[in-house]
């Protein structure tokens, strides 16, 4: 029997790791999961477990309120005794606990296993583009969702061990899209009728923690909800609330068509997903979830790891101007929504847990 362990952090991690940790938890193998708090608040990650279905962690640490370059030194610290006997690490996406990870298992001589392996933004400003690339560098086993993102790696000259598995974000979208239905009501909650509202999600530093690109996105939303006669629905991250009171912006928030409301969880989030008219965000996962859904997307940033979404049309790139944003939202409401879904067929975490049961075996860990 062989010893895994699976190394998470973050609230987007959580939802795309759930069915990767379900099917690996089913092979023969111990099954070792640490979350390292890298978001880490009971109210909000314990939701996700909860409506995930996922187990609990094995350990579970709390480095939420670390600066960067100490959350990566903490986790290392914290975790090393924990994965010093196990045979393979796994983690996903680009966070610190992501990379923390990866130089951990290479410390100790571990292979290790990257989920959503090779996506780029090309754009080395962005901390999480420097963390997938050391990552994919360090890694055995490159577990990329697209085509696109195995041609990434193999420019940097990653050939093996790389395996198009499709994204796990559909898997965790079908395997919770329905039980949400039965068991939330946010429209109603919110008194809101399906593409009555556009959805906004805004958290990333580069926008939130910048007064001139905050105003200018919070102006643009107040804009279009008055052109197109919705409502913006937004659920507003602690960290954007505390920079809209930091830089004196709440009167824009209070402007007529905006509706901000408290974080949600999951299945709501899916929900208000599904039936919006329109997504405007500057999350990934978003971007993902919006295109599995067949719902168009306006992405404010400069930039993404998701150029898929871009070339069937489903999503755009405004930034944060006020004009890009408005034009954007005006483009992206007459598209047809019948693109295909290039992430795959919800079948990622059992291919990941095949490819796993696999390796370990050809290493005779098995």
């Amino acid at each position: 029997m062989a010893r895994i362990a699976t190394i998470i952090g973050t609230r987007p991690e959580i939802i795309k790791m759930a069915p990767v940790v379900k099917a690996i938890d089913r092979l023969d193998h111990k099954h070792i999961l640490v979350h390292s708090g890298q978001h880490y608040d009971l109210m909000m990650d314990g939701i996700f477990f909860k409506e995930l279905g996922l187990r609990d962690p094995d350990y579970k640490f709390e480095i939420k309120d670390l600066p960067p370059h100490r959350q990566v030194a903490s986790t290392i610290e914290r975790v090393g005794e924990i994965v010093r006997d196990v045979d393979l690490v796994i983690v996903q996406g680009d966070t610190n606990t992501t990379l923390a990870g990866a130089i951990l298992a290479n410390k100790l001589g571990k292979p290790v296993g990257h989920v959503e392996a090779g996506i780029r933004s090309y754009d080395k400003t962005m901390p999480e583009e420097v963390n997938r690339i050391l990552t994919d560098q360090m890694s055995t086993m490159l577990f990329s969702p697209t085509a696109t993102a195995k041609r990434n790696l193999q420019r940097e000259n990653i050939n093996k061990g790389v395996h198009v598995v499709g994204n796990s974000v559909v898997d965790a979208l079908i395997q919770n899209i329905k039980t949400a239905e039965e068991r939330t009501s946010p429209l109603k909650r919110f008194g809101a009728d399906s593409r009555s509202y556009f959805l906004v999600t805004l958290h990333r530093a580069e926008n939130a923690d910048n007064p001139e690109k905050l105003r200018s996105v919070l102006l643009s939303l107040s804009k279009i909800a008055q052109q197109h006669g919705k409502t913006v629905l937004f659920p507003i991250h602690p960290r954007t609330r505390k920079r809209v009171e930091e830089f004196g912006l709440q009167h824009i928030l209070d402007a007529k068509g905006l509706e901000v409301v408290n974080p949600v969880g999951y299945f709501d989030m899916l929900i208000l997903e599904k039936n919006a008219a329109l997504i405007l965000t500057d999350s990934g996962g978003l971007q993902e979830e919006g295109c599995i859904l067949h719902v168009p997307c306006v992405t404010l940033r400069e930039n993404t790891e998701r150029p898929e979404t871009l070339s069937i049309g489903c999503n755009v790139l405004a930034g944060t101007d006020a004009k890009r944003i408005e034009v954007a939202a005006r483009r992206q409401l007459k598209i047809s929504t019948k693109w295909r879904n290039p992430y795959g067929n919800g079948t990622t975490g059992e291919k990941i847990a095949t490819l796993v049961s696999r390796f370990l075996a050809r290493r005779g860990s098995a």
